[in-house]
C-alpha cells in the first residue's frame, strides 16, 4: 500500500503548483522522483537536462496549438525554479565553468557589445541568413563559435543547451505570444545552418533550391515516427495502467505502434523488449520501492500481452 502512494504524492504536488502534466509527471518518475521535496534536493543537472529535452523541446515538436506550448512553458520553468531551490544548484551558463556568478547569462549592455565585438563574423553571416539576435550571438561565442566554419561543431546536446539559454536569457519577452513565435522561427532558420541532424524537419529544403526534400537520417526518422506514430499505442498504455516511456520506446523501436500488434510478438521478442526496459530503468532507479512499481508495471503489461497474444508460458516474476 506504501508503495502505491509515493507517485500519488508527486502528481498531487504537481497539481497543487498547477504544473502538472502527463509527460513530464512519467518522465519524473521514471528519474526517481516521487517526494519533490526530498527528491529534488539530490536531482542534477544532467537529468534537469534530459527533461528539458524529452519534455520541452520534443514535446513541442508535437504541439501545434501555440497556447498549448505556451503553458507547457511556463510549467517547466516553474518547475526549474523549484529545483533549483531546492537541490542549490545554480542555473548554468553554456560558457566554460569557473566564471563568477554574475557573468552567468549576463545580459549588461557591455557584455553583449564585447560578445558582438568578438563575434563579428558571425553576427554578419546570421544577419544575411535572417536569425540574427544579440543573446544568439552572445550565445554562440561564448561556446567559441564566432565564424561560419564553427557552427559544423554543434551537436545535438549543444544545440539543445543553447536553445535553451536562449529562451532562459528571453524569459520575460516570450511570455508574449507573438515574441515566442518569432523567437521559434528564428531557431529553425537557425538550425537549418547547423548539421544534418539538427536540422528540423522545416529545415528540408534550402534556400533558392529546387524545392528537392533532403533525405532524413535515421534518427530524423526515428524521432518523427515516434512523435506521429504511437498515439493509439499511448492511448491504451495509459488506458491501461501501464504508461512507462522506456516501453513505449521500446515497442515504438520494434514497431509496435498500436494495442492490436501485441498479439503478433513472440516469447523471445517479447522477452527482449521487457530486459531492455528493466536495464534502462533500474539504471535511473535507485530507489527499491520505485523499481518495485516498474516491476508491476511490466507485470501487468505482460498480462495484458498474454491475453492478446495466447501465449502462455512462465511470468515475469519468475525471471
Amino acid at each position: 500500500m506504501a508503495e502505491e502512494a509515493a507517485p500519488k504524492d508527486l502528481k498531487a504536488w504537481m497539481r497543487k503548483e498547477d504544473i502538472y502534466d502527463n509527460d513530464l509527471f512519467d518522465i519524473l518518475t521514471s528519474q526517481g522522483i516521487n517526494q519533490p521535496e526530498e527528491d529534488f534536493k539530490t536531482y542534477t543537472q544532467g537529468q534537469w537536462d534530459e527533461l528539458w529535452r524529452k519534455g520541452c523541446v520534443e514535446r513541442a515538436k508535437e504541439l501545434k496549438d501555440q497556447k498549448a506550448k505556451v503553458r507547457l512553458e511556463k510549467k517547466m520553468t516553474k518547475l526549474e525554479k523549484y529545483w533549483r531551490k531546492q537541490s542549490g544548484v545554480k542555473s548554468t551558463s553554456i560558457k566554460k565553468k569557473g566564471k563568477k556568478k554574475s557573468d552567468t547569462l549576463n545580459n549588461s549592455a557591455s557584455a553583449k557589445n564585447e560578445a558582438l565585438a568578438s563575434g563579428n563574423e558571425i553576427k554578419k553571416y546570421l544577419k544575411k541568413e535572417g536569425c540574427f539576435s544579440p543573446d544568439l550571438v552572445e550565445v554562440l561565442v561564448g561556446v567559441g563559435i564566432t565564424s561560419k566554419d564553427d557552427l559544423t561543431n554543434i551537436t545535438r546536446d549543444s544545440y539543445d543547451e543553447i536553445f535553451r539559454q536562449i529562451r532562459v536569457r528571453r524569459a520575460q519577452d516570450l511570455k508574449d505570444n507573438a515574441a515566442r513565435v518569432r523567437m521559434e522561427k528564428m531557431m529553425e532558420k537557425f538550425a537549418k545552418l547547423c548539421p544534418k541532424e539538427i536540422r528540423t524537419k522545416s529545415a528540408g529544403s534550402k534556400k533558392g533550391g529546387k524545392g528537392k526534400k533532403k533525405k532524413d537520417t535515421p534518427k530524423d526518422k526515428e524521432i518523427q515516427k515516434m512523435q506521429s506514430g504511437g498515439a493509439k499505442l499511448k492511448a491504451w498504455m495509459r488506458k491501461n495502467d501501464v504508461w512507462e516511456m522506456a516501453l513505449y520506446e521500446e515497442l515504438m523501436a520494434n514497431d509496435i505502434s498500436e494495442a492490436e500488434q501485441l498479439k503478433d510478438i513472440g516469447q523471445d521478442l517479447f522477452d527482449n523488449i521487457v530486459r531492455k526496459v528493466r536495464v534502462d530503468r533500474f539504471s535511473q532507479l535507485k530507489d527499491q520501492k520505485a523499481r518495485n512499481r516498474a516491476d508491476k508495471l511490466l507485470i501487468k503489461f505482460e498480462k495484458e500481452w498474454r491475453k492478446a497474444s495466447g501465449i502462455k508460458k512462465t511470468s515475469l516474476k519468475n525471471k
